[in-house]
């Protein structure tokens, strides 16, 4: 059955339970419960059954509940590192380097560039490390969760990441079904210099981060506290109880992910590039156990060195596993949100109905503003990818503009990793929030002009792209349009962290 307009039901109740409760896992609950009332044809025994099932896939999925798990852990190893006073050391050993509100904005951008091999991992240890020293200074959460939650999007651009297997093969798999041909490697490369909202969201953050203008939002004063009893002040803390933790889950994790990958492409026989490496390696379960080993290695440390007691670092563990309870709800709700929106067609239902209007030229913007609708309507931009790609491939290919395929895929991703900017139910907002210490609904409202700024700079960039072909001009005149809005109209903002002695 097509469902048409009524597709958009989920993701339309999803969004304004979101502005109005701001309880993003409820929310995501009324989206899948409205979205299984679609489904079942007003059918209140098939509602029932419907809805069950969607929850089912949600609380069964075992991907999403390997992501929770990591979630979770990193939330206890890194709440144990706050109650044993690391954070304040560490902020303490900067804070004679980081002695600026610039300085600690551009540290933050520096640090999370740094973690550009998985978006998850990049939000969690850049935010929660770095909160302190920008509230120090007087940056609001807010700014700090937009430069984080930007800056980790560097993920879907990099041959070195968790994303670029799976970017790589929906390209060639969409290609083969379009009959072209092509590797893995091949899609992925000739995309890159075509993620206009992708460089364009990363610039923007700098300039933010360096000049600390801010578009519209004016940010909630006086709530921010910084309390060093709350935080964890001991003077047997060092700052390497922070520093070796967090480089033992990275170095781990590098190592892991290419000797696993290795290991895997050399039983199968298939070619030894970085992205089939990155792509076979089991990420999600790699991360699983560098955290334990990440959290052994922090215990460790805190009881050798008498930091605190085995029984508080039990109970900051226990807080925060808590603590991530709503997190984890989101991530395993929003696979329920997909699931019904994939059954009910939402991604075909808005791709045909833009279809009629196609051009050659219209291609790469049309795409890339459906793939970012898509990302809005199912919470997650990996299904926007998976949805988008193969009939973004078809039309091309219908137009008979093979030479556009490149700037396609870029579009298509572009467009997905831009949609979850604006929606306060995906993952990694929720992550970001989480890490900075503010509500996922607050973090998108702040940065919801930021977003939308470079969602425009980048729709000119792709409608450039689409009639001129030009690379130079679609993404230098977009990038001048940016910073002339942003040095025009934005304005320095900051919130007042009261410090408590």
């Amino acid at each position: 059955m097509e469902y048409g307009i009524l597709s958009l039901i989920p993701a339309l109740v999803t969004i304004v339970a979101a502005l109005l409760t701001r309880r993003v896992a409820f929310s995501l609950f009324v989206g899948i419960i409205s979205g299984a009332f679609v489904f079942a044809e007003y059918d209140f025994s098939g509602f029932l059954d419907s809805s069950y099932r969607y929850l089912k896939v949600a609380f069964t999925d075992a991907e999403r509940l390997k992501i929770v798990l990591f979630v979770i852990l990193i939330g206890g190893m890194l709440e144990i590192i706050a109650g044993s006073g690391a954070y304040t050391k560490f902020a303490e050993s900067l804070e004679k380097r980081l002695d600026t509100p610039r300085k600690s904005r551009v540290a933050t951008w520096g640090l999370s560039m740094c973690l550009f091999f998985d978006d998850y991992a990049n939000v969690l240890i850049s935010g929660a490390t770095m909160r302190r020293i920008n509230m120090r200074n007087g940056v609001s959460p807010a700014q700090l969760a937009y430069i984080v939650d930007v800056v980790a999007i560097m993920a879907s651009v990099m041959v070195v990441s968790t994303w670029a297997s799976f970017e790589g093969s929906v390209m060639a798999e969409a290609g083969a079904e379009a009959g072209l041909k092509g590797t893995v490697t091949d899609f992925f490369v000739r995309s890159l210099p075509y993620h206009f909202y992708t460089f364009l969201a990363i610039i923007m953050a700098f300039g933010v981060a360096y000049t600390g203008r801010w578009f519209g939002y004016k940010f909630d004063n006086n709530v921010y506290t910084l309390d060093n009893n709350s935080l964890g002040v001991n003077g047997k803390a060092r700052f390497y109880h922070l520093v070796i933790p967090i480089l033992t889950l990275l170095g781990f994790a590098f190592i892991a992910l290419f000797v696993s990958g290795i290991y895997i492409l050399q039983q199968t026989g298939e070619a030894l590039t970085l992205i089939n490496i990155l792509g076979s390696a089991p990420s999600i379960d790699i991360l699983i156990i560098a955290t334990i080993l990440a959290t052994a290695v922090t215990i460790h440390l805190i009881l050798k060195d008498g930091v605190i007691t085995f029984k508080q670092v039990l109970r900051h563990f226990g807080t925060g596993l808590t603590g991530m309870i709503g997190v984890s709800l989101v991530i395993i709700l929003a696979k329920g949100l997909s699931q019904v929106s994939g059954d009910l067609g939402t991604g075909v239902y808005i791709t045909n109905a833009i279809s009629a209007y196609i051009s050659e030229g219209a291609l790469p913007l049309l795409i890339f503003i459906v793939s970012m609708l898509i990302t809005v309507a199912t919470g997650f931009s990996w299904s926007s990818m998976a949805i988008v790609m193969p009939i973004a491939f078809q039309l091309v290919m219908a137009e008979g503009s093979a030479h556009l395929i490149p700037v396609i895929s870029a579009a298509v991703i572009s467009g997905a990793v831009s949609g979850e900017h604006i929606i306060p139910y995906g993952e990694k907002a929720v992550m970001s929030a989480a890490a900075c210490k503010i509500t996922p609904v607050y973090h998108i409202k702040t940065m919801f002009f930021q977003t939308i700024t470079v969602f425009v700079a980048a729709c000119l960039g792709y409608a450039l792209i689409g009639f001129t072909g030009s690379w130079i001009l679609s993404f230098f005149v977009p990038l001048v349009f940016l910073g002339g809005m942003h040095f025009m109209f934005a304005k320095v903002n900051t919130s007042n962290v009261i410090e408590k002695a």
